[in-house]
């Protein structure tokens, strides 16, 4: 149910930016930039991270060596500790409702990570994607879901994701709110974005 609400959420949230996107989003798949949707409604806030394969374990072939997989789940565990990836002031009093973490890996399906839930995957889906003559693009995908004592003093997000994934570039960032949107291009000379006004 959450995660319905959550999607319509998000979607409703990001129509208003859909038109000015539209050419931006064709071909959106960079090395060195994930992308970022925040979306602020009432007391709760919603972020989804999509971020290429490349700028967490440095490559985006599906991972099949022991060596691949384990590179691919400690990556998923470090995603599971929000902190690892973004901080929000202490005195929003925001509490983690949901995370969701998961690694698209370029087929058909996505391999999601729960916290208790380790599976290996290596046997599953043995077969070589290239041999079908397209390119895989492993993505890893976040989401966090907030609800808030304060949402209005989140005056700044802070993105220790740039540390903990030392070949990331960039986050593109979409941020909805009652008060509008706008969009921001955060690195790691400058990990952060300003909301002063913006809630």
């Amino acid at each position: 149910m959450r995660k319905s609400i959550y999607y319509s959420l998000i979607l409703s949230a990001m129509i208003s930016v859909a038109a000015a996107e539209e050419t931006r989003q064709v071909d959106k798949h960079e090395h060195g930039v994930g992308e970022l949707n925040i979306a602020i409604e009432g007391s709760s806030i919603n972020l989804e991270f999509m971020i290429p394969g490349a700028d967490i374990v440095g490559f985006e072939y599906k991972a099949k060596s022991d060596e691949d997989i384990s590179l691919v789940n400690t990556a998923l565990t470090k995603f599971d500790d929000f902190n690892n990836i973004f901080t929000i002031p202490n005195t929003a009093n925001c509490n983690l409702v949901e995370a969701e973490i998961a690694i698209n890996q370029g087929d058909d399906h996505s391999d999601e990570h729960d916290h208790e839930e380790h599976e290996e995957h290596e046997e599953h889906d043995e077969h070589e994607h290239e041999e079908h003559g397209e390119e895989t693009h492993n993505e890893f995908v976040a989401h966090y879901s907030f609800t808030c004592g304060n949402v209005k003093e989140i005056d700044r997000i802070n993105f220790t994701y740039f540390t903990t994934f030392p070949n990331s570039g960039e986050l593109e960032i979409q941020f909805v709110s009652e008060m509008g949107s706008t969009s921001f291009e955060v690195e790691g000379d400058e990990p952060f974005i300003n909301l002063k006004g913006k809630i």
